[in-house]
């Protein structure tokens, strides 16, 4: 597997961009993810790529809301591309991470898969298929 992007959970996603667009990070579009509740926006800069990630309707719950309980913004998960996405979450249990939300198709990666799993020494990874 090889790191697709680092996932900032933020409470503003047009403060955040600009802010990380002032260390020179360039934005695609914002995209609405209503089945998650969230708006994401992708950014990338000399080969790195983040991603942002905010309540789309503060009403309803959000993936990120426990993060944003205690913080204005933070990294929260790194993301991988996997060729073997199946076969990758087998591997993964086997060593001790716990999926905890099971995998789905994903807007954000054009309807491609991806599932989050939850390990105690490292923290949440997401995974998402080639």
């Amino acid at each position: 597997m090889r790191i697709d992007h680092i996932g900032y959970a933020v409470k503003r996603i047009d403060r955040a961009q600009k802010d990380f667009e002032s260390l020179g990070f360039v934005f695609g579009p914002v995209i609405d993810d209503a089945d998650r509740n969230v708006k994401i926006a992708f950014g990338e800069k000399d080969g790195y790529r983040l991603e942002l990630v905010c309540p789309l309707d503060k009403k309803q719950e959000s993936p990120v809301d426990q993060y944003l309980s205690n913080v204005v913004g933070t990294p929260y998960h790194i993301c991988y591309q996997s060729n073997n996405f199946d076969s990758e979450i087998e591997s993964l249990e086997k060593q001790g991470f716990k999926v905890i939300i099971e995998p789905q198709p994903a807007v954000a990666f054009g309807g491609k898969r991806v599932v989050f799993m939850m390990n105690l020494g490292m923290g949440l990874m997401e995974i998402v298929e080639s």
